[in-house]
């Protein structure tokens, strides 16, 4: 119902099939109603409009000087909310459009790989890929489909593991090292340049676990980014000590690049998971790259990879 003027939809597509079948009776058949409810509802249409639209009588049907005019534009209205119903069961039915995915720096092999996999699959569909290391607001940003690690934010989102453990281990490079020295207990980190990724105040916190015991560090960093792929350049470049995702790292500590610091720590371990919008119908495109990735990525498992590549190298 159209609040402005009054005039109901189903009125008008019913006035566009009695004009086009040229008969009250033939509109009635196909909707499955009495001719009678056909001749209300025109009528309150007429009503609605202020108009009389058509003259029956007992041989024909006509339209009248304002039927014409309204009966062009109602035509076309009407074909236009056809095709677009039509559309959208075909996007519901047939995988076709786009798709946007989000997803980690230290996991874009993996999740380009399956992406790949996806395209030659739907022919129909283009995916839209952003690698940052950022949380996301899946409805204000229109993202599709976001890949995370640790918990997923929010009640209105549906989230899928895809691998349960991504722990983040503290890293340095030889360069730093030989500078400053290797710290062997916990205690003696407050001593060493620190690089951190998120600071209240300009205080960072890191939670080590070791066994069964939790260890939380509050620290003024060195050097403060927004992104694990920055703090790991700076940790490249001698800056500093920082915790970073083990996967990020992997190929780095196989050149000896990076030296991972006290062994017997490391942050607390999180899952990675799959999260798209919780709603009653996504499109066929999101639905089947969620099924395409849910299935295939967890065979895709970057430590696993990455640690049979490291392995290779020594």
């Amino acid at each position: 119902m159209n609040a402005t003027i009054g005039v109901d939809l189903n009125d008008v597509a019913l006035l566009v099939r009695v004009v086009q079948t040229r008969s009250f009776s033939a509109a009635a058949r196909e909707r499955g109603v009495p001719v009678s409810t056909v001749s209300r509802r025109i009528a309150r249409l007429e009503s609605a409009l202020g108009a009389r639209l058509l003259e029956r009588t007992t041989r024909r049907l006509r339209l009248t000087d304002p039927g014409r005019e309204y009966f062009a534009h109602a035509e076309r209205a009407v074909d236009d909310l056809t095709q677009g119903v039509d559309r959208v069961r075909e996007i519901q039915q047939e995988p076709r459009g786009r798709v946007r995915v989000i997803a980690p720096i230290a996991l874009g092999a993996a999740v380009s790989n399956v992406a790949y996999t996806y395209l030659a699959q739907y022919p129909g569909v283009s995916l839209d890929l952003e690698l940052a290391e950022r949380r996301v607001d899946l409805l204000d940003e229109r993202v599709d489909i976001a890949i995370v690690t640790g918990a997923a934010d929010g009640t209105d989102v549906v989230a899928r593991p895809l691998w349960r453990s991504s722990r983040k281990l503290l890293y340095a490079s030889p360069r730093y090292l030989a500078a400053r020295g290797t710290p062997r207990r916990i205690g003696e980190l407050t001593r060493h340049d620190r690089i951190a990724m998120h600071a209240a105040d300009g205080v960072a916190t890191w939670t080590l676990v070791s066994g069964r015991r939790k260890h939380k560090l509050a620290f003024e960093p060195r050097f403060f980014v927004n992104e694990f792929s920055a703090a790991q350049r700076a940790v490249l470049a001698g800056i500093g000590i920082a915790l970073l995702p083990e996967l990020l790292c992997l190929a780095d500590v196989a050149e000896k690049r990076l030296v991972r610091v006290l062994d017997g720590y490391s942050g607390e371990a999180g899952g990675v998971f799959l999260v798209y919008r919780a709603q009653r119908s996504l499109t066929a495109a999101v639905r089947t790259c969620v099924e395409h990735f849910l299935a295939e990525l967890p065979a895709a498992d970057p430590s696993r990879s990455s640690a049979t590549r490291a392995r290779s190298m020594e």
